[in-house]
């Protein structure tokens, strides 16, 4: 949903009129670019950067990897597919070869050892591109990735350190082109059953193993079927032919939180403490400044125990963990519409912390994240990453080409310092930034000790943050940054932000100060490679069917605006015409395409879809609490990040905003309905 701006009137030329210097920075002539060998971040200086220009650009070629495999699944040969998948578009092909690449995933990761650190790892367990794509993005949903390596043990054995995925790029090359030994194809098909080539698989994985939440029975369910209720599909259902019970990725995410809640507390130590395997639930473990933060996880699952549908049960007279589990099922209806049982609004556990806790239970699956829909909001960033060139092999080869990467790891530098200044706010990172940032991410380990030495806590990357609460995080993120640096946060010709009546009584400080501008921040303005890597980037950026449309409007409104406001600095000289003319034909950031398809597939590809009510999201997730993201439009919620450690509850206000939301999407509050007629399945 693009507005191009050439559809507007351009300026005329200058008309000889000398450009401000304060006013228009970015005619100051730059600096001879040098990249610093030490930045301060906060209130220190690091002893090296945190990532260079070397893992950049092994990322980059990650990238390129990863979307060629993309572009080779949506052409493949109709005639090699399963039956009925042939008729679906090029992106809903892709998404239904998702659901595959997961399962391949959560296989892969099933059958790997303990640990990672042997020098023969990446020989004997080395992935496929599909699963690494898979992993990759898991990776950058940072603290899901380490609490889940807390937590389960299976995940425990994913790479934290050692072999990586940019390590194991090292030692292959070009993955495109990569060929295992014919002992890693064997092995890998005896641990995950299914073909090395992942367009090979494509064709051969037909069914998923699913365990029903009643019985306990083992069934395969097909990933796709004609009438939409694979599993693969948004109407995911079957029924279980041994006990009749409907089985959906809500009975199943269900039954995976029951079986949380089952399992027994033992007693907390504080120091040195050992989180036993699935002790606490998801979510709750992990915090900014404590990575097992077992008394808030305590009191958190404890919370969720006295719910008043939960006490009823009276848990501790049953001896078996199994029947703990059943009767908790059971209570709850095998559905999160009976939301009081899990503690319901007005529950003591506070509400963005509940939503967080319960979208970790959208499936089956050993992962908290939701991994299909995080690939497919990814995918933004990549094709971003790819229409810069940036992806192309050769695009960096020269020195003076290499300056938009020394340029990004000055810029990602500087964001932790503002991320480490106080006050603690939300900040939305550039293109360029997040590209670093990532790969700073693809070294989990590193990546937590260097956010507690510089940072003071973990720092989190949500892949999953609504158009508005992301648009005004990006407003208030280039004040931040230039009341901070001096200089505007991006070049990219996007219409940015006037200044508030604070920050220009702060420029005029400035004024009469020495400058506290950083030469390393400031691009050269004739590189349009780097200014093109300051544009905002909005991949994790999420349209919420809640949110009413005028919300986005306004945010249209607003950018014509400032769009006519530059083009006037323009006309007075006051703003240099080539950042205007680099405006021309962007799309407006944080406006997400909402592609609807027919009844029976996945309603959003993109996964950048978030549909309200228990009967799942844009990708076929079950329990999408996160769509209370919808209340981000209408007010802020508190975080709850661990800071203080305490819980809080949501804003007054919120029931109203939710009778809204619900008066406008009957959808929001349903349990089901409209599945279509269930298929039986083999044992």
């Amino acid at each position: 949903m693009s507005v191009p701006w050439k559809d507007r009137d351009a300026p005329p030329a200058y008309a000889g009129q000398t450009p401000d210097p304060i006013s228009a920075e970015i005619d100051l002539p730059p600096p001879a670019y040098a990249l610093p060998k030490t930045y301060k971040i906060g209130e220190k200086k690091t002893d090296r950067p945190l990532v260079d220009i070397y893992q950049l650009k092994l990322h980059l070629r990650l990238l390129r990897a990863f979307h060629d495999l993309r572009i080779s699944v949506q052409n493949v040969d109709s005639t090699s597919l399963p039956l009925g998948v042939e008729k679906l578009n090029r992106s809903e092909r892709w998404s239904w070869f998702l659901h595959l690449a997961v399962e391949r995933f959560e296989r892969w990761v099933l059958s790997l050892p303990g640990s990672y650190g042997s020098s023969t790892w990446a020989v004997s367990h080395a992935p496929p591109l599909d699963v690494l794509l898979v992993w990759h993005t898991y990776m950058l949903n940072p603290t899901w990735y380490a609490e889940d390596g807390i937590r389960t043990p299976e995940v425990a054995a994913l790479p934290r350190s050692a072999n990586t995925p940019l390590q194991l790029l090292i030692q292959f090359g070009d993955l495109r082109t990569y060929q295992p030994s014919a002992a890693r194809i064997a092995s890998w098909r005896d641990s995950t059953w299914t073909p090395f080539d992942p367009l090979e698989a494509m064709s051969q994985l037909r069914d998923k193993p699913v365990v029903c939440p009643r019985c306990l029975a083992g069934l395969l369910v097909p990933f796709f079927q004609d009438d939409g209720c694979g599993y693969a599909q948004q109407g995911f259902k079957t029924a279980c032919p041994y006990c009749t019970l409907a089985i959906t990725k809500e009975t199943l995410g269900v039954a995976k939180l029951a079986r949380d809640l089952a399992r027994r507390l033992e007693p907390v130590q504080v120091d040195g403490a050992r989180i036993l395997p699935r002790q606490y639930l998801a979510g709750t473990v992990y915090t900014p400044h404590n990575a097992t933060n077992v008394i808030r996880a305590k009191r958190l699952q404890e919370s969720f125990l006295r719910a008043p549908g939960v006490t009823s049960l009276k848990l501790d007279s049953i001896a078996e963990q199994s029947d703990r589990a059943k009767a908790i099922q059971e209570k709850a209806q095998y559905s999160f519409g009976e939301a009081m049982i899990f503690g319901g609004r007005g529950s003591a556990v506070g509400e963005n912390l509940r939503r967080r806790v319960m979208s970790a239970y959208s499936d089956d699956r050993i992962f908290s994240v939701e991994l299909v829909g995080a690939v497919l909001r990814q995918e933004s960033f990549i094709d971003k990453m790819v229409a810069l060139g940036w992806t192309d092999l050769a695009y960096f080869d020269s020195e003076q080409d290499e300056l938009a990467l020394h340029h990004a790891v000055a810029r990602y530098h500087a964001f932790l310092d503002l991320l480490a200044t106080p006050p603690e706010n939300f900040y939305v990172p550039t293109l360029d930034i997040d590209l670093a940032w990532h790969t700073h991410q693809l070294y989990p380990d590193q990546y937590a000790v260097d956010c507690k030495k510089y940072v003071g806590r973990y720092i989190d990357h949500d892949d999953r943050v609504g158009e508005s609460r992301l648009s005004a995080a990006f407003d208030l993120t280039c004040r931040a940054w230039k009341s901070r640096f001096g200089i505007p946060y991006a070049y990219c010709g996007c219409p940015l932000p006037g200044d508030t009546i604070g920050s220009r009584v702060s420029q005029l400080r400035h004024r009469l100060l020495p400058s506290h501008s950083r030469s390393d921040l400031v691009p050269p303005v004739d590189n349009e490679t780097i200014c093109a890597g300051t544009h905002p980037s909005d991949h994790n950026a999420v349209y919420v069917l809640g949110e009413p449309d005028w919300y986005r409007r306004a945010r249209k409104r607003k950018a014509m605006q400032r769009r006519e406001r530059d083009k006037a600095e323009v006309q007075k000289g006051k703003m240099d015409r080539r950042l205007w003319d680099r405006g021309m034909g962007h799309a407006l950031p944080f406006l997400v395409p909402v592609p609807l398809f027919p009844l029976g597939t996945c309603v959003a590809p993109c996964g950048s879809v978030l549909r309200g009510g228990p009967a799942g999201c844009a990708t076929g997730m079950a329990a999408c609490a996160i769509v209370m993201e919808a209340l981000d439009a209408g007010e802020e919620l508190v975080e709850v990040a661990g800071v203080a450690e305490v819980e809080v509850v949501a804003d007054a206000g919120v029931e109203e905003v939710v009778g809204v939301v619900k008066s406008l999407y009957p959808c929001f509050s349903s349990v089901g309905g409209g599945w279509g007629g269930a298929r039986k399945v083999t044992g």
